[in-house]
């Protein structure tokens, strides 16, 4: 419980005590799935209704949870459990050691005649509530019915709903992980830290799956041996500030019904996935990709273009700790252009700025900010190219595939710290989604790219949109 409380306090205290008072409800109720079912936080709702059904309860026989109906969960400041808890009374007493406690120790078959009783329960689990992160809604168990007897074909024997913990992130999984990644680590000692870390964020990682309102799929990504800490300070920015948009707003075209799907890297506009390593350039990366498609919508070619030249010359920048493509693009403008990747490779370290001007391949007039609204940017992007973005990269430590659609509460939309590129955007039944580049190399995600639900403002990626213009 300690580790999950560890990888969960992260995910949910701070964004939900900032942005909503203890009775909010930020969602609408969904059904339990299967997989939701079997995770530990279900399970220990069910194991925490048991013992304050048996601790309430006047009878001299503890009762078991021989199943439950129509459970829902719903997002509130933590997760409410509601459910019918169908419990059966044991042929067990009540004993002072065992009062109140999961019903494991009771071996003995339940009688034929054994009473029934149905109770509509409810529970919140706030993981960062130490040392009660179960609440228990007691109206429920007050009014508990009796329905019949137990039916032949039930369980003669103690049922084992309740009291078991999910088993997230085992050894076996982190071993295939770190065989599908090539991990390895300097010593025994090392290795055992880094599992202990797997661990902790198997459990994030499931909760953010839990919680999220796509189909994306979150786990053992190439970063899930990493702390929360090491994680943002080796591949993400500073907390962007919004205000330094360019000066220049973006027109925004009139294209009348937009194409329900529109994919630049069909078109040729994108280079491949990059891979910035453990350098926070992400808005180099992001810059640039946006200038190689402005430059072969202009100009009909592809250039992969050098982020190095900005990590180094860059002067209002910071290279690895971070920047804004707002200001990289008039660092562009002052020093003449960007050079091939060819001529100045990427290294992913700060070193000294080898510009040579002889050697520029591509230049930039200005500069655009593009409207937050989600359809205008589709129609900019449509008629335009890809469009740099910044995002709140909370969700995407532990993404694997699929639409990402994580609540606000998880996802501020206003702390920014990854700069990414939009180079189109589809739908997936009725779910529209944008498709973003990332520099994380091939390795994460769906092969570099990440899919978003378009239409709300996930995870702040309307705030910070932008542009160079070539003409």
């Amino acid at each position: 419980m300690t580790r999950l409380l560890l990888g969960l306090t992260l995910l949910l205290s701070v964004a939900i005590s900032a942005h909503c008072s203890h009775n909010v409800v930020t969602g609408g109720k969904s059904p339990i799935t299967a997989q939701d079912a079997e995770g530990e936080s279900f399970q220990n709702a069910i194991t925490e209704v048991t013992r304050a059904y048996n601790t309430y309860s006047n009878s001299m026989f503890h009762h078991a949870m021989l199943r439950y109906e129509d459970a829902k969960k719903q997002v509130v400041a933590g997760i409410r459990y509601s459910f019918v808890a169908v419990f059966v009374e044991t042929p067990c007493r009540k004993a002072v050691r065992h009062y109140g406690s999961p019903l494991r120790w009771c071996k003995e078959k339940l009688s034929p005649d054994a009473k029934v009783y149905r109770c509509p329960v409810s529970v919140v689990y706030r993981p960062w509530s130490s040392p009660r992160q179960y609440e228990v809604d007691r109206s429920g168990l007050e009014s508990c019915q009796q329905t019949r007897r137990l039916k032949r074909s039930e369980p003669q024997h103690q049922v084992l709903l309740g009291g078991d913990s999910h088993d997230i992130g085992h050894y076996g999984q982190f071993a295939e992980f770190k065989r599908a990644h090539g991990k390895v680590y300097a010593s025994r000692a090392e290795e055992q830290r880094r599992f202990a870390i797997f661990r902790d964020n198997m459990k994030k990682a499931y909760a953010y799956q839990m919680l999220d309102r796509g189909d994306a799929r979150y786990g053992a990504s190439v970063f899930a041996d990493l702390t929360q800490e090491e994680f943002r300070s080796r591949y993400l920015s500073p907390r962007w500030d919004l205000s330094r948009r360019p000066a220049e707003e973006a027109a925004v075209p009139t294209l009348g019904d937009l194409p329900t799907s529109f994919d630049w890297r069909e078109k040729g506009a994108v280079t491949e996935v990059k891979n910035q390593g453990t350098c926070g350039s992400c808005w180099a990366f992001s810059t640039t990709g946006n200038i190689e498609g402005q430059w072969f919508i202009s100009k009909k070619k592809l250039v992969d273009l050098s982020e190095q030249q900005l990590v180094d010359c860059d002067k209002v920048d910071e290279g690895c700790n971070g920047g804004l493509p707002s200001q990289a693009y008039k660092e562009i403008e002052r020093m003449g252009g960007l050079m091939k990747e060819s001529d100045y490779p990427y290294r992913g370290s700060d070193q000294k700025c080898q510009f040579n001007q002889g050697k520029v391949a591509v230049y930039i007039n200005s500069s655009v900010a593009i409207s937050k609204d989600e359809k205008a940017m589709a129609a900019w992007l449509v008629q335009n190219g890809p469009i740099s973005i910044g995002i709140n990269a909370n969700a995407m430590q532990f993404y694997l595939s699929g639409i990402s659609h994580p609540w606000k509460i998880f996802c501020n939309p206003s702390h920014l710290d990854h700069g990414v590129l939009i180079v189109g955007y589809g739908m997936k039944g009725t779910e529209p989604y944008w498709i973003i580049k990332n520099s994380w190399g091939t390795s994460w995600g769906n092969k570099g790219y990440y899919l978003v639900y378009r239409g709300d403002g996930t995870c702040g990626l309307n705030q910070m949109c932008t542009s160079a213009q070539v003409k």
